[in-house]
């Protein structure tokens, strides 16, 4: 939807194809990082986004088993803000925004089978088959296009041995209590870290609900949806012993509410075009949740497409400008790939001296220490936060494309 809405906007015509029945509300909290906030506030769509969101003001990183606080780490402004909100919003805002224009066209019940890379086109699981001047494969971890892009016999996601379950409360059920009230009432991220696992929650829609996500090994067998479900004895098995304030949330959680998600990753891609075929967010570059950049980096994508495709003399110029989305995309993209699972080590060491080294960085982060988790670290912020994808596709034009045909018309 968000190459939609940049496509859209620059005038392009539109056709989204999704397999769903319909447009409904789907999974929960996710992080809106100011790398994406740039692009969203230049479509026109900020406002509508964080309209229900929280602006987090601080981390706190507590331990396992005790609650013990471990460090303070503010949350860097100077980037700009840092929303959470749930993810049906997001998707809302950028659905009702791109399904506004009039060359913006969503068609539900579309399962794309395959694509002719050349045409191009794609054919639908009813056999019609639908022409375009470039097709944009946002088709997911489970791509079927990736794997006729790349032409394997097998292309199967790669688990990584862990799962997360995610879970959301009503404000009601936690104002009660003044521990959970507290956690429920203030613009702060709170991270338990513990052997082989951890926790991150924050409130989300203006504090009216708390959103927690656990990620831990995936000994149950979880399934790689957005929609599978896992019983609350899963959930309390899996984090037995951990901080009593927890389990005060644990305990108020209904069964059946808890969603589990199987983590999985990719090999990095060969590439991720072909004729006028490009693949776009997890198709081609799934993100862990460990630095949360998943969706930032897919908008991040669509921003960049929706320049490059706007710089163009003529369609026969469509390859050309998806080499160059190539370029200015995969390097960074995998990068931060390898930051969220270097992350995600750091966070779940196993108690012993390596914990307790990292514990003590945990408590400098305040006074300028180094901050052991990748996501609040100021140089990984910087690479991460402070990038500005459309002026980086910009500078790919201007720096590939001298005497070419494509040209730089922004």
């Amino acid at each position: 939807m968000a190459a939609a809405l940049g496509c859209g906007l620059a005038g392009h015509q539109v056709l989204v194809l999704e397999d769903a029945p319909a447009i409904g509300e789907v999974g929960a909290g996710v992080q809106v990082a100011p790398n994406m906030v740039r692009i969203l506030e230049r479509w026109g769509v900020k406002d509508v986004v964080i309209r229900e969101s929280v602006s987090l003001t601080e981390s706190y990183i507590r331990r396992w088993d005790t609650g013990k606080l471990l460090g303070i780490a503010p949350i860097n402004k100077s980037f700009g803000d840092q929303y959470v909100v749930h993810r049906a919003d997001l998707h809302k805002a950028l659905f009702g925004k791109a399904a506004a224009l009039p060359n913006v066209k969503v068609r539900t019940k579309s399962t794309v089978i395959t694509a002719d890379f050349d045409a191009p086109s794609v054919t639908l699981a009813n056999g019609e088959v639908i022409r375009a001047d470039v097709v944009l494969a946002a088709d997911g971890i489970k791509s079927r296009l990736r794997k006729q892009l790349l032409n394997l016999e097998e292309d199967i996601p790669i688990p990584t041995g862990d799962a997360a379950f995610r879970v959301i409360l009503p404000r009601e059920a936690m104002e009660s209590d003044p521990d959970l009230r507290a956690l429920i009432n203030t613009p702060r991220g709170t991270r338990w870290v513990g052997p082989g696992r951890h926790i991150m929650a924050y409130p989300i829609r203006r504090h009216k609900l708390y959103n927690m996500v656990l990620l831990h090994p995936d000994t149950f067998g979880s399934e790689e949806s957005w929609t599978a479900t896992a019983s609350k004895q899963e959930l309390l098995d899996m984090y037995a012993g951990w901080d009593p304030v927890l389990q005060k949330i644990f305990n108020l959680i209904p069964d059946q509410t808890v969603l589990k998600w199987k983590l999985c990753t990719h090999e990095k891609l060969e590439t991720w075009v072909r004729g006028s075929v490009a693949l776009m967010g997890d198709a081609c570059h799934p993100m862990l949740p460990y630095v949360a950049q998943g969706a930032a980096q897919a908008v991040e994508d669509a921003a960049t497409l929706a320049v490059l495709l706007s710089s163009l003399e003529s369609a026969a110029d469509i390859p050309q400008a998806l080499r160059l989305y190539q370029i200015a995309r995969k390097s960074r993209a995998e990068a931060i790939q390898g930051m969220s699972q270097t992350n995600r080590n750091t966070l779940h060491m196993p108690d012993g001296p390596e914990q307790q080294e990292r514990d003590a960085k945990f408590a400098m982060i305040s006074t300028g220490g180094e901050n052991p988790d990748k996501w609040g670290d100021l140089t990984i912020q910087n690479f991460m936060w402070n990038w500005d994808a459309e002026k980086a596709a910009r500078e790919v034009v201007e720096a590939n494309c001298k005497g070419a045909r494509v040209r730089s018309r922004l």
